[in-house]
C-alpha cells in the first residue's frame, strides 16, 4: 500500500510543481505557471519581450524601450501623459515608475504586462493612481 501512496504523491508533485532549467539553474513552476499546458512548454518572458508599441483605442501610442545596454532599464513613453521614465522591476510582470526619473521612488505608477501564455500583447498602465489605461500590440 506505501507503495502506491509515494507513487501517487509523486506524481502529485509533478503535476502542481514542474522543474525547468533557465541559465544553469534548476528552478520549479508552481501555481498558476503550470495550469496551463502553455505554462509548460512555453519559454520564459524576458524583458525584451515588454519591450514595443502598445496602442490605446484612441490612437495614441505607449512604447516601452529596451535601453538596458545603456541605462540598465526598459524606458517608458507615454506621450498622451508626457511620460518619460525608466521602468523599475517590481516583480516578474510588474514595473513601477517614480516621480523622478533617477529613482523609484516616490511611486508614481505602475506598469502590468499581461500575456495570452506565449506573447506578452497587452499592459496596464496605472498613473497617480488615478488613471488607468489598457493599450494592446497590434
Amino acid at each position: 500500500m506505501y507503495k502506491y501512496i509515494f507513487k501517487i504523491l509523486f506524481i502529485c508533485f509533478f503535476i502542481n510543481n514542474m522543474v525547468y532549467a533557465q541559465g544553469g539553474h534548476i528552478k520549479i513552476k508552481d501555481g498558476s505557471e503550470v495550469r496551463c499546458m502553455s505554462g509548460l512548454i512555453d519559454d520564459e518572458f524576458i524583458e525584451s519581450n515588454y519591450a514595443g508599441e502598445y496602442f490605446l483605442s484612441s490612437g495614441d501610442c505607449v512604447t516601452i524601450e529596451d535601453d538596458r545596454e545603456n541605462s540598465g532599464q526598459l524606458v517608458l513613453h507615454a506621450d498622451c501623459l508626457g511620460l518619460h521614465s525608466p521602468l523599475y522591476r517590481f516583480s516578474k510582470f510588474i514595473y513601477i515608475y517614480g516621480k523622478y526619473p533617477d529613482s523609484p521612488e516616490p511611486v508614481l505608477g505602475t506598469v502590468t504586462f499581461l500575456s495570452d501564455g506565449s506573447h506578452v500583447n497587452q499592459l496596464i498602465l496605472q498613473h497617480d493612481s488615478r488613471q488607468a489605461f489598457f493599450p494592446r500590440r497590434k
